[in-house]
């Protein structure tokens, strides 16, 4: 024990050898002291992980902004600007994915429609249920090949798309932030993502169905970008006319699509020509 008034340490006792001081006092003072020093241990709490609680509430709120989109379509595609632009973007991405993912779990519907085409034209007397089996057992591209790399192009076509939208009406001369065009162009783009989203569901219940409804949803695009730039650039009476935009834009996503259709191609035509050559060779 350590004499607090000069500093001698002594084995025991009341009081120090060396000066006389009481040591109860400072023991009791050590005590206390070494106390305060040791912090109180508090039950462990398991902190919420701040990625998971952002990501509910970005889900939440956009759950709400695609149902009002829904209901009020071009009431609240009107009044959206750049504090929407996560939500218009979510949109764009869904409805992106959603095109090779109907591609993918419809392949069935599509290699029947493959079938009947060969045995008009290449069957030479072969039945066309004979050549649908044989497309069909061999045919089956892989996930990966067909999904993630048209997901991808997908992706970027919607954006290209959204900033050829962006380009046309700020020829227009109106005063817009990229975030403000494309909030707005995803938000017009919410009923066809919703119409890709349902094709998907209907390609997986190999309900053929599903063509039209995809073929809707991928058309739906040129609504939304005639609506978006129009909301944009009504009552302009400088600079470009909203319309030639609008024919820019169609033209930049023509030219994009069939690049796309043209990437799924490379995929699915080299397996159906090699089908083919084994059934007629």
């Amino acid at each position: 024990m350590q004499c607090l008034n000069c500093g001698h340490h002594n084995d025991g006792g009341k009081f120090c050898v060396k000066c006389g001081k009481k040591l109860e006092a400072v023991a009791a003072q050590q005590v206390a002291a070494g106390v305060e020093a040791v912090p109180t241990q508090q039950p462990a709490q398991q902190q919420p992980n701040q990625h998971v609680e952002n990501a509910k509430k970005i889900s939440k709120l956009y759950i709400g902004y695609f149902m009002q989109g829904l209901k009020n379509p071009t009431a609240t595609a009107q009044g959206v600007h750049g504090e929407q632009f996560i939500n218009g973007l979510i949109t764009m991405i869904l409805f992106a994915i959603s095109i090779p993912l109907t591609v993918f779990f419809g392949w069935n519907a599509i290699i029947e429609k493959t079938a009947l085409i060969a045995n008009e034209k290449f069957s030479g007397g072969f039945e066309s249920h004979v050549i649908k089996s044989k497309v069909s057992d061999v045919i089956r591209p892989e996930f990966v090949d067909l999904f993630f790399t048209n997901a991808l192009f997908c992706i970027l076509w919607v954006g290209i798309i959204g900033g050829a939208v962006f380009v046309a009406i700020k020829l227009g001369k109106v005063n817009v932030t990229f975030q403000d065009v494309f909030a707005r162009f995803g938000t017009f783009l919410i009923i066809p993502a919703l119409l890709l989203i349902i094709s998907v569901v209907l390609a997986i219940l190999k309900i053929d169905l599903f063509l039209y409804v995809f073929a809707l949803g991928v058309l739906g695009i040129f609504f939304a970008i005639s609506l978006a730039i129009a909301s944009f650039t009504k009552g302009q009476t400088s600079g470009m006319d909203g319309i030639y935009g609008t024919v820019i834009a169609f033209v930049v996503t023509l030219v994009l699509f069939i690049l796309l259709s043209q990437s799924i191609s490379d995929i699915i035509m080299p397996e159906v020509t090699d089908v083919l050559n084994r059934s007629f060779w």
